[in-house]
C-alpha cells in the first residue's frame, strides 16, 4: 500500500466523491492514508429531522453540534431539513411545538456557519426570520429545493432584503412562499428554475439569465401564461408537464415566446409554436397518444431539418399502428435526427393473446431508407401497462411471447444498422419479450435477452449507466 501515499491526493479526493456516504465511512477504516482521503467525505452531507419527539430532542441537538462544530461545518456540502416523524417513531400530529421550535431555531441560528454548503434542500418546514437571512447569506450556496415550506407563526419577513444568490431553485406545493422565493431569487446568478406554482412569477422582474424552466402548471387565462413566458427572454431549455393547449395565441405574441429556445419537453400539441424557432434542435413529447395525432398536427411542415433529437412515448392498436410507414415520415419531418427514442405501447388484449408487432418491425429496420446517415443514438422500445410483464405477472394478463423463430438476428441486425448509419454509438432494441443493446463510449457493452425478466435487467442497467443509480429517500 506504499503506492497509495505516493499517489496524489487531489485524485483520491476525485475519485472518493463518487461514493456513497457508508463507502466512504468503511474506506477509511481500512487504511490510515486513506482516512484524511475518505473521511471528510464521508460528512458531505447532513440530514437534519424536525419534530422528533421530548425524548429525541437531545440527540437530535448533539447531531446538530457536531455537524456544526467547526472542523466538520466546512466539510459539509449538502443539506437537507425536513419533517420524517417515523423516524423517530412520533405522532405525525405537532403535538410537541416546544420541541420543534427548539430544534428549528437551533437550525437556522447554526446555518451560517455551513461556510462550503453548496445544496440545501428544505421539505414542510416553517421559516424564520433568521432561516432565511441566514440561508440568503451563504456565498457558496448554489441550489436550493424546497417543498410545502411556510412562514412560522409571528415571524415578519422584510422581502427586499432578501437576496438568494443560486443558480437553481426548485419549488414544489410551496404556494404559501411562492410570491416570497421569486422576488427574492437573484436576477443575475440563477440558471435553472422549477416550479408547480407560475402565478408568483407575474408581478416580479424577468429573469433574463434563467436557461432552463420547469413548470408543472399554468394559469387557466393566456393572458396570464404570456405574461409568464415573457419573464424568460432568453430560454433555452423549456420543460412542462402541461397538457392544454395554447389556443389563440396572436402571432407577434406567438413569436416572442422564447425566442431563442433550443429544448422543448411537453405537449405535442403546443409544439407548433416552438417549430418555428430555428435554434431548436430537441424535441421531447409526453403522454402516449397515436402518432397519427402528432403528424396530422404538423400537417403544414413538410421538414424540419434544425431538429437533430426526437424523444416520443405512442400507443398504437388496429386502427392506429405504428410501422414503417408512420416511421418514414417521422424521418421525412426530421431528416437531420442524430437522436431518435420512441417508446410504443400497443393495445393488448386482456386475454393476452396479443403479440407485439416488435418482430417485423425490428427486421425492417437496416431496410428503411430514411435512416439519417447523421445517426448517433437508436431507441426502440415496445412497452406495456403495468399490470403486464415479468414471469410473476397474473396468468392470462402476459401478451404472449413470439415463437423464438420469429425473433429477428438482433445482433446481426445492429451490426447492418451500424453499417447503413455509421455514426452510431447506441442502439437499445426492446421487444418486451426479447431485446438488444448495443453501446460503444470507452468500451463496448452488448448484450442479448431472450424473455421479459433478461430485458428488464437491461433496461435497469442501462438507465443507471444515463441517469445514474437510484436515489433511496431516507
Amino acid at each position: 500500500m506504499s503506492q497509495c501515499s505516493t499517489f496524489p491526493t487531489e485524485l483520491w479526493t476525485e475519485i472518493c466523491s463518487f461514493l456513497p456516504t457508508e463507502a466512504l465511512r468503511n474506506l477509511s477504516s481500512t487504511h490510515h492514508p486513506l482516512y484524511d482521503v475518505a473521511r471528510p467525505l464521508g460528512f458531505t452531507e447532513y440530514k437534519l429531522y424536525f419534530y422528533p419527539d421530548k425524548n429525541k430532542l437531545d440527540d437530535a441537538l448533539e447531531r446538530l453540534a457536531f455537524y456544526s462544530s467547526p472542523e466538520m461545518a466546512r466539510k459539509v456540502r449538502t443539506c437537507t431539513a425536513r419533517i420524517n416523524t417515523y423516524k423517530w417513531q412520533g405522532s405525525p400530529q405537532r403535538e410537541d411545538q416546544g420541541s420543534e421550535h427548539v430544534l428549528m431555531n437551533a437550525f437556522f441560528a447554526a446555518l451560517p456557519k455551513f461556510t462550503a454548503l453548496q445544496e440545501f434542500c428544505a421539505n414542510r418546514i416553517q421559516f424564520t426570520r433568521t432561516g432565511l437571512t441566514s440561508m440568503c447569506a451563504l456565498r457558496t450556496l448554489r441550489r436550493v429545493e424546497v417543498s410545502a415550506c411556510t412562514i412560522a407563526n409571528g415571524q415578519h419577513i422584510d422581502r427586499a432584503s432578501l437576496t438568494l444568490s443560486i443558480e437553481k431553485f426548485t419549488a414544489r406545493f410551496d404556494d404559501h412562499m411562492n410570491d416570497l422565493w421569486m422576488s427574492s431569487l437573484s436576477r443575475d446568478t440563477l440558471r435553472d428554475l422549477e416550479f408547480a406554482e407560475p402565478m408568483g412569477v407575474i408581478n416580479v422582474r424577468p429573469f433574463p439569465n434563467v436557461q432552463r424552466l420547469k413548470v408543472h402548471n399554468l394559469p387557466p387565462h393566456l393572458s396570464d401564461t404570456l405574461a409568464i413566458f415573457s419573464k424568460f427572454p432568453n430560454l433555452r431549455i423549456y420543460e412542462s408537464s402541461y397538457t392544454s393547449v395554447l389556443r389563440n395565441v396572436p402571432p407577434a405574441q406567438e413569436a416572442a415566446i422564447f425566442p431563442v429556445l433550443e429544448q422543448y419537453t411537453g405537449a405535442f400539441e403546443n409544439l407548433t409554436i416552438f417549430l418555428q424557432r430555428p435554434t431548436l434542435t430537441h424535441i421531447e413529447l409526453e403522454s402516449g397518444y397515436p402518432v397519427q395525432l402528432l403528424l396530422n398536427h404538423l400537417r403544414g411542415y413538410t421538414y424540419v431539418p434544425n431538429i437533430t433529437s426526437f424523444t416520443a412515448f405512442f400507443t398504437s392498436d388496429a386502427e392506429n399502428e405504428f410501422g414503417e410507414t408512420e416511421l418514414n415520415a417521422l424521418l421525412t419531418l426530421f431528416p437531420g435526427l442524430r437522436e431518435l427514442e420512441l417508446k410504443l405501447r400497443p393495445d393488448a388484449r386482456e386475454d393476452g393473446g396479443f403479440t407485439p408487432q416488435a418482430t417485423t418491425f425490428f427486421s425492417k429496420l437496416p431496410s428503411t431508407a430514411l435512416l439519417p446517415r447523421t445517426l448517433n443514438t437508436l431507441s426502440l422500445e415496445w412497452d406495456f401497462p403495468y399490470e403486464y410483464g415479468s414471469t410473476e405477472s397474473a396468468m392470462g394478463n402476459d401478451p404472449a411471447a413470439p415463437l423464438p423463430a420469429d425473433i429477428p438476428d438482433l445482433p446481426s441486425l445492429c451490426a447492418a444498422l451500424r453499417e447503413r448509419c455509421p455514426e452510431l454509438i447506441h442502439i437499445y432494441l426492446n421487444g418486451y419479450h426479447f431485446g438488444y443493446v448495443w453501446w460503444n463510449t470507452e468500451s463496448v457493452w452488448e448484450a442479448t435477452a431472450n424473455s421479459y425478466d433478461e430485458i428488464e435487467i437491461i433496461r435497469v442497467n442501462r438507465n443507471e449507466r444515463i441517469y445514474g443509480p437510484p436515489v433511496l429517500l431516507s
